[in-house]
C-alpha cells in the first residue's frame, strides 16, 4: 500500500525503538554533549557483536525504526546522533568540520569501551562521511562496515552554497519550502520518503545547519574513502533520486576489500530486510573462516 505524504509524515512523528532504549547524553571533548540510544540483546539471542549506527543530515531515529528493531533482536545496538541534529547540546563557537564529527564517534565508542573487532558499522548519507573519515584518519577499525547510499560530498539545491554565506539565518528558514519542493520533485522515490525528510528539515536547527555546510559544503571526501582497508560493503540504491547509483559505484571502485551490493529502494535499506542481509554476510565470513 502507497502512503500519501501525510500519512507518512504521521509514521515518522514516533519511533518504536526509542521506548525500548536508553537515551544517554556523551560529553565530548570540546565540552559538547551528543545524544546517544542503547539497547542490549536478549542474553539467550546475542550474537556477541555490536551494531552501531550513525544517519544522515538531521535524520530522525522514526526514519531507521524498523532496522533498530531489527538489529535490537540480537545485536547489542548503539545509535548516534551527530552533532548537526537538534539533540546536541553544543559549547559556544563549536567546530562543526568533519574532524570534528568523526572525532565525536571515535570519543564515545571509546567510552562505551565497544571491541572493535565485534562492531558492525553501518551508516547513512552525511553518515558515510563521517565514517569514511573515522577510518580514513585511522579512528576506528570495525569488524565490519555498511555504507548506504554513500556520497563524498555535501549536494544541495542549485545556488545554495553560495547564497548561505550572503544572507542571515532567518532566510534560510523563510526558504524552507523551497528545499521542500527540491525533496518532493528531484530527490525522493515516493512519499514516504519525501515526508521523512521534510520532517527532518523542519526540525533542523538553522545554525548548525548551517555551521556544518559552511564547514564541508566544498569539501570532496572521496580520499578517505580510498584509504580504508577494513571489510565493507557499498549498498546502492537503484531507485533512489538522493543517493545515485554512479556516485555509490564510484566511491566502491576506488576502494579495497569492498562488496557492492544494490537493494534498489531507499525504503529496502530502512527496513527489516536490510539487517537479514547483514546477518546473511555476517554468516557468509564465518563460513569463509571455516574453510
Amino acid at each position: 500500500m502507497t502512503l500519501t505524504e501525510e500519512e507518512a509524515y504521521k509514521m515518522f512523528l514516533k519511533a518504536e525503538y526509542e521506548e525500548h532504549a536508553e537515551e544517554r547524553y556523551f560529553t565530548v571533548s570540546d565540552g559538547s554533549q551528543i545524544r546517544v540510544l542503547l539497547s542490549k540483546a536478549p542474553k539467550e539471542e546475542h550474537n556477541e557483536l555490536t551494531f552501531v549506527l550513525i544517519a544522515g543530515w538531521n535524520t530522525v531515529v522514526s526514519g531507521w525504526d524498523e532496522v533498530l528493531l531489527e538489529a535490537m533482536k540480537d545485536f547489542d545496538v548503539v545509535y548516534i546522533e551527530t552533532r548537526e541534529k537538534g539533540s546536541s547540546i553544543v559549547v559556544k563557537n563549536a567546530k562543526f568540520d568533519m574532524d570534528r564529527f568523526s572525532s565525536d564517534i571515535q570519543e564515545v565508542i571509546e567510552e562505551l569501551q565497544i571491541n572493535q573487532k565485534k562492531m558492525v558499522l553501518f551508516s547513512s548519507s552525511l553518515g558515510t562521511i563521517v565514517t569514511a573519515h573515522l577510518l580514513g584518519s585511522k579512528k576506528l577499525e570495525p569488524f565490519l562496515t555498511y555504507f548506504i547510499g554513500p556520497v563524498h560530498r555535501f549536494e544541495t539545491p542549485r545556488g545554495s552554497r553560495f547564497y548561505m554565506y550572503l544572507v542571515p539565518n532567518c532566510f534560510l528558514t523563510i526558504t524552507r519550502p523551497i528545499w521542500k519542493l527540491w525533496i518532493r520533485k528531484r530527490k525522493s522515490e515516493d512519499p514516504e520518503q519525501a515526508a521523512k525528510y521534510i520532517r527532518a528539515l523542519e526540525e533542523a536547527e538553522v545554525k548548525k545547519w548551517r555551521a556544518t555546510a559552511y564547514a564541508n559544503a566544498w569539501v570532496d571526501f572521496l580520499d578517505m574513502y580510498e584509504k580504508i582497508k577494513v571489510r565493507n560493503y557499498i549498498v546502492g540504491m537503484e531507485k533512489d533520486k538522493m543517493h545515485e547509483r554512479e556516485i555509490s559505484m564510484r566511491i566502491h571502485e576506488g576502494m579495497e576489500n569492498s562488496t557492492y551490493i544494490d537493494l534498489e529502494t531507499n525504503k529496502k535499506t530502512h527496513s527489516a530486510e536490510m539487517i537479514k542481509v547483514v546477518r546473511q554476510h555476517l554468516s557468509d565470513i564465518k563460513k569463509e573462516k571455516q574453510k
